[in-house]
């Protein structure tokens, strides 16, 4: 039954028309002046307004405006009924938002029949409002839980699906596959044949994709070429497999592209397994995440499971980049030096710079935590270049001491040794400590050498013209190639401590130990033996003819002023030790 309010004095006219009104199924609610007649509306919410231009109080006009005014009533029909046939009069009501204006005399038909057509026009305007607005809620869902190129869910709609998942699993027993797949040559395709193809071999993959996974299975994208997959109530973890090799196999098909062009992608494919009762969405994400890594560096299709030593991105790790970030700033970080024993002379001639991040929380954090993680930010370039700074003056303020240090050592990670100021940087550190290019050893990773061995040679070239000394360090562990070892312009072979490790009881390790300080030799290096850690692993290194000595035997990383201690007097091995 649809409401009508009606704005008249009390009198006939008004009994006539609400009786009328009421015999023609309308629920009607009256006002007797303007006042109350706005009070009313906004109380009652009429689905049609009956005014009289005449009423009491504010005129016709004025409750119209009231009306339209309202927040409330501003689309309610509104019918104004006057005695004042002025057709100047009539304009003026419909150009202020009403809907008629009858002038009487009129007929309870004819009103009844207005009515009826602007309560039907605001019913059918209300209708197409709500369903744009139902259809545009749609979308806007859609958009925020799928993906518009492929239709796939997206990772928002993944991440509830599979929380729905996990609690099934927990709650039924039985155990759920996470798998994470990757089209390994997307970017190829988007950089030779531009980005509509890549998208036309994207919904073809992800239409291959979904035909080879069972009904209850969940298919989604979460990046560019990376795919996610739900398995949920896995009987035996073997049914994963025999997905991952149908998904590779369906993959493996050369895809068509328009314009007859043919081409074949690999796949890569991590997967993770639900334990009941202890892992959550994110877990099963990041292990996923790392099985595809390293399903990745086998460069074809290849499925991994997710292994226990696997690294796995934690959150803690991005709490710490930001941590790292600031670190600098609030001087948080430390440098350490250890020893380094000349076996000839029984003398502590050198010492290596080594970071430490003493954390306000959390103590002393691990450099293993925290340096590959800036190498992976390009912290480590600022970072580096503070520890470089510090070593400088801390081994002029040494010499200035004549304490016998000869030379400092300070590593240079590969992203500090592709920097293209990188020889302006040390020529300036140097400057601004005051220390001899010839008491700065730079030791550098095998690895970060080998990626670009010309570019390598022509920087070592140059710093070793500054009269800088130059070390690989690591050496044995990396690509240990030869044929740029005589060619690089070095100084010293530092030997990896797991060579050194347990070699008085590992004949090849002192084949490897023998033999590497013999060709050290012969190519005029010296060598720095690492990790030395008891009196028979010095006399056997003593006995290969090893310069030098690193490691717990010889002195733990320690402050500066414990090395000044240590060096004051200066310590000598006992002569039958030599």
């Amino acid at each position: 039954m649809q409401k009508v309010l009606v704005i008249e004095k009390p009198g006939p006219a008004r009994t006539d028309l609400v009786g009328y009104l009421v015999s023609e199924d309308f629920l009607v609610e009256t006002a007797d002046d303007g006042i109350s007649g706005v009070s009313a509306g906004r109380e009652h919410r009429p689905d049609a307004i009956v005014c009289r231009w005449e009423v009491d109080g504010p005129n016709g006009h004025q409750v119209l405006e009231a009306v339209r005014q309202d927040g409330e009533l501003a689309l309610t029909p509104f019918v104004m009924i006057t005695d004042n046939s002025d057709r100047a009069h009539c304009r003026l009501a419909m150009s202020m938002g009403a809907d008629d204006c009858l002038v009487r005399p009129c007929t309870h038909a004819e009103i009844r029949d207005t009515l009826a057509a602007r309560i039907r026009r605001q019913t059918a305007t209300s209708e197409l409002y709500v369903a744009t607005l139902r259809h545009t809620a749609e979308q806007i869902n859609r958009l925020a839980h799928y993906d518009r190129l492929t239709d796939l869910p997206n990772y928002h709609l993944l991440h509830q699906k599979l929380t729905q998942f996990i609690a099934a699993s927990h709650a039924s027993q039985q155990t759920l596959a996470f798998m994470s797949l990757s089209l390994d040559r997307l970017r190829t395709v988007n950089t030779v044949m531009g980005y509509p193809s890549g998208d036309n071999l994207l919904r073809s993959a992800a239409h291959r994709l979904k035909s080879c996974l069972p009904p209850e299975a969940t298919l989604a994208r979460l990046t560019a070429n990376q795919f996610a997959i739900v398995l949920p109530n896995l009987k035996r973890h073997q049914q994963a497999n025999e997905t991952a090799e149908d998904l590779m196999d369906a993959l493996k098909r050369p895809f068509s592209l328009p314009g007859g062009q043919e081409i074949f992608v690999t796949t890569s494919i991590g997967v993770a397994f639900l334990l009941h009762q202890s892992e959550d969405v994110q877990t099963l994400l990041r292990q996923a995440d790392a099985a595809l890594e390293y399903a990745k560096k086998q460069k074809s299709n290849y499925c991994q499971f997710y292994r226990s030593d696997m690294p796995v991105v934690l959150s803690d790790q991005i709490q710490m980049e930001t941590q790292l970030r600031y670190g600098l700033e609030r001087d948080e970080f430390e440098v350490h030096y250890q020893p380094q024993l000349n076996l000839a002379s029984g003398n502590i001639e050198g010492c290596e710079a080594l970071i430490r991040w003493r954390h306000p929380e959390r103590g002393y954090i691990s450099p293993i935590k925290f340096v590959p993680l800036a190498e992976e930010t390009g912290l480590i370039v600022p970072i580096g270049q503070w520890v470089l700074e510090t070593a400088c003056v801390q081994a002029k303020r040494w010499q200035e001491q004549n304490l016998g240090m000869r030379y400092i050592s300070v590593n240079i990670s590969s992203v500090q040794f592709n920097q293209t100021d990188l020889i302006d940087s040390i020529k300036n550190t140097l400057a601004s400590s005051g220390l001899a290019p010839q008491q700065l050893e730079l030791e550098v990773t095998e690895t970060a050498l080998m990626q670009d061995a010309e570019s390598a040679i022509a920087i070592l070239t140059e710093l070793k013209a500054l009269g800088i000394r130059i070390a690989i360090d690591d050496f044995g562990t990396g690509y240990s190639s030869l044929s740029y070892l005589k060619q690089l312009p070095i100084d010293t072979l530092k030997i990896d401590n797991c060579f050194v490790r347990g070699a008085t009881k590992d004949p090849k390790n002192q084949a490897i130990l023998q033999s590497t300080i013999e060709l050290a030799h012969r190519l005029n290096l010296s060598v720095v033996a690492e990790g030395v850690e008891n009196q028979e692993e010095l006399l056997l290194l003593s006995q290969y003819q090893c310069d030098f000595l690193q490691g717990y035997w010889v002195g733990r990383p320690m402050s500066h002023t414990d090395i000044e201690k240590k060096l004051a007097p200066t310590v000598k091995l006992q002569p039958s030790l030599v």
